[in-house]
């Protein structure tokens, strides 16, 4: 790029136009609103993302909810203090909003002005730095306030249903919402230069990529886990109230004391010290809002000329042909090159796969305990089933963008003279290899935590084989007759599609419909006092067959002549 070019990008400054301004939200509007148009809306990913957050919010409801029942009744020095209390909850619960919040608006202001389709036209268009700056701004602080919303009254809402609150409750609670944004906006702008140098730094850094993410998300799942145990204890009873002892309580205060600016929203909500807190939120509020302005406005420049340059290509340490490789293998590894290069793919793929047993373990530790204490029956190899099929399915999500994340490397296969089912097999091998080392290591740990004995482990690694085959299959088909190439340079593929979403609803349905149905008649089969013999691996196992079957035959049907007609994969 020339020094006039350049010049043209970074210069454009002058007075902020405000109707320039009002257009250009009034475009992302437009385009928000055209992803709800027929034939481009994933429907069933929209309804499925729904689904989710309505259960979340739900259990998050029903379980915080209790555990505030129990919190507030704790007592210290052998008297309650519901203030001190609840001003504890509150300093954790916004800590780990403003948190979400923080990580959430690094991957916005990276988007909004690293990725951004735009940013290209923008960078050639006479629309001066500091309107779009303002722009952007408008945009990333209405996103962080939408998410503060939905948070904040969350939990606020949840307490107020076990304490009662004043009106003026809800005058702070909105309030807050408008000025949590000006300071995780204020945080996540001056992270993301850092975020961004660290993906540059781990971009040509392959394994040391997939180690990092699997590293936090194993550490992800593992809090998981606990937030799990709790909710196992507070089901099973209040033993959970013992635990917060004195000098857990103590500890509790000392760390709580600490969590600013969190433990400033907290003072105002209980009221416990509310004109200090005032003081210190307005105070942070301005230095927050000006360092935001700042900060931003100083990398749109640069992220304008980054992005109108292009990513960087990368540069393989060894890119001359090593060995040659037969036309399956060379295929095969080609698949997982694309894969493990590509950070995003590595993570939901790789890093899922390898981390998901642990998730299987955790889920069954507590499905286990509540059936066995609720029902007073031993169905663990009925439990291990359900959470094979079902983890199993969402581990084989990366199944469904086999074709699609080929983009146009796919026409440049299809010229060469391969064979169909060469092409075919080698993504659906790949797939089972890895999801294989999933099945097995759910095994081995269900195995070695003495859930299951020797047999039922290995029956249901099995079965988890051919549920995941029968996945990886259906979806290598659905994805080949909906195909859908990125336009980006890279190809990668960044928003999920309605392929993804069908995958995941087949998954869960199968799961829910395998492992209920043996769940069921594992219990009838107890209360009536009936032999239940070998019911559960036969049911299971004949219909993992079937749908191993079924699944092949849907995945061969016509293939040859769909391939060789193929023409799809456009936008």
């Amino acid at each position: 790029m020339n020094n006039r070019t350049d010049a043209a990008i970074i210069k454009k400054s002058g007075r902020i136009k405000f109707g320039t301004v009002k257009a250009l939200l009034r475009k992302g509007s437009e385009e928000r609103r055209s992803a709800f148009k027929a034939g481009q809306f994933d429907l069933l990913g929209f309804l499925l993302r729904l689904l989710l957050i309505g259960t979340i919010a739900a259990l998050f409801v029903v379980f915080f909810g209790r555990f505030v029942e129990i919190y507030v009744a704790v007592k210290t020095d052998g008297v309650t203090n519901l203030g001190a209390r609840a001003t504890e909850i509150f300093s954790i619960l916004y800590t780990a909003v403003i948190v979400g919040m923080v990580i959430g608006g690094i991957g916005q202001i990276g988007r909004e002005l690293f990725s951004a389709d735009d940013m290209k036209i923008f960078s050639a268009m006479p629309i001066n730095e500091k309107t779009l700056f303002v722009a952007k701004l408008i945009s990333i602080y209405f996103s962080q306030f939408l998410i503060a919303v939905v948070a904040v009254f969350t939990v606020n809402i949840t307490f107020s249903l076990k304490v009662g609150v004043t009106a003026l409750y809800w005058f702070w609670t909105l309030l807050i919402c408008f000025l949590l944004p000006l300071i995780t906006i204020a945080i996540s702008s001056v992270l993301v230069l850092p975020f961004q140098a660290l993906k540059r730094f781990l971009r040509e850094r392959f394994v040391l990529t997939f180690l990092l993410l699997t590293a936090i998300l194993g550490v992800a799942f593992y809090v998981y886990s606990m937030l799990l145990g709790g909710v196992k204890q507070m089901l099973l009873g209040d033993s959970v109230r013992y635990f917060f002892s004195e000098k857990v309580m103590t500890a509790i205060g000392t760390v709580c004391a600490f969590l600013y600016p969190a433990r400033w929203f907290a003072g105002i909500m209980t009221g416990s010290d509310p004109v200090w807190s005032w003081v210190a939120l307005g105070v942070l509020a301005v230095v927050c809002l000006f360092t935001a302005l700042f900060v931003i406005k100083s990398i749109l420049g640069a992220a304008l000329k980054a992005r109108n340059q292009g990513a960087p290509a990368v540069t393989l340490r060894s890119p001359h042909l090593r060995k040659r490789h037969s036309r399956f293998i060379a295929l095969l590894k080609k698949d997982f090159l694309l894969i493990f290069r590509t950070p995003s793919y590595t993570f939901s793929y790789f890093s899922v796969a390898l981390i998901m047993p642990l998730m299987v373990y955790f889920c069954m530790d507590v499905g286990a305990s509540l059936v066995e204490n609720l029902v007073g029956l031993d169905c663990n190899l009925e439990i291990a089933i359900f959470l094979t099929i079902l983890f199993g399915a969402l581990t084989n999500i990366f199944c469904a963008t086999n074709i699609s994340r080929d983009g146009q490397m796919f026409y440049t296969v299809k010229a060469l003279p391969l064979n169909y089912k060469t092409v075919f097999f080698s993504k659906i091998v790949l797939c089972l290899l890895v999801t294989a080392l999933s099945q097995f290591l759910s095994a081995v740990i269900l195995l070695a935590t003495g859930i299951v004995n020797f047999g039922d482990a290995f029956f249901v690694g099995v079965v988890g084989m051919l549920f995941s085959f029968a996945n990886i299959a259906v979806a290598t088909r659905y994805d080949f007759n909906h195909a859908k190439f990125s336009t980006e340079d890279d190809g990668e593929i960044k928003e999920s599609s309605g392929t993804v979403s069908t995958v995941i609803v087949l998954g869960m349905v199968l799961s829910f419909a395998v492992g209920g149905l043996v769940f069921v008649l594992k219990v009838l089969s107890m209360l009536r006092n009936f032999d239940y013999g070998a019911i559960t691996y036969l049911l299971t196992g004949g219909i993992a067959l079937l749908a191993a079957g079924l699944a092949t035959f849907y995945m061969l049907f016509r293939l040859k002549k769909k391939y060789y007609e193929f023409s799809g994969g456009g936008i």
